[in-house]
């Protein structure tokens, strides 16, 4: 995978025509369009973009605790426990197995 657009990432904060935007440090824009979706109102829609806004921070974050966690962990880890399920959702983001 390649990588992704480089952070910090904001979100806009103003709605035009029910779109949101979602700027990268680069100053590439995401638009969160409500167009398709059903049910979505403003609070949705900026609780979406502050969410994706967040993508970034969030997966260093996770990646990190993955590693510290990594390291006090035995090979066989439980797929339920909460080492599984940080290396589950970096996967996710990332593209990768998990």
């Amino acid at each position: 995978m390649s990588a992704h657009t480089p952070a910090p990432w904001a979100v806009d904060g103003t709605l035009h025509s029910g779109d949101l935007d979602v700027i990268s440090a680069d100053g590439r824009i995401a638009m969160i369009d409500d167009s398709r979706a059903t049910g979505w109102n403003e609070p949705t829609i900026k609780a979406n973009a502050r969410l994706i806004a967040a993508a970034p921070d969030l997966l260093a974050a996770l990646q990190i605790v993955a590693g510290i966690w990594s390291r006090d962990q035995t090979a066989n880890i439980d797929p339920e426990s909460p080492l599984a399920k940080v290396r589950a959702a970096i996967a996710k983001a990332t593209g990768e197995a998990a």
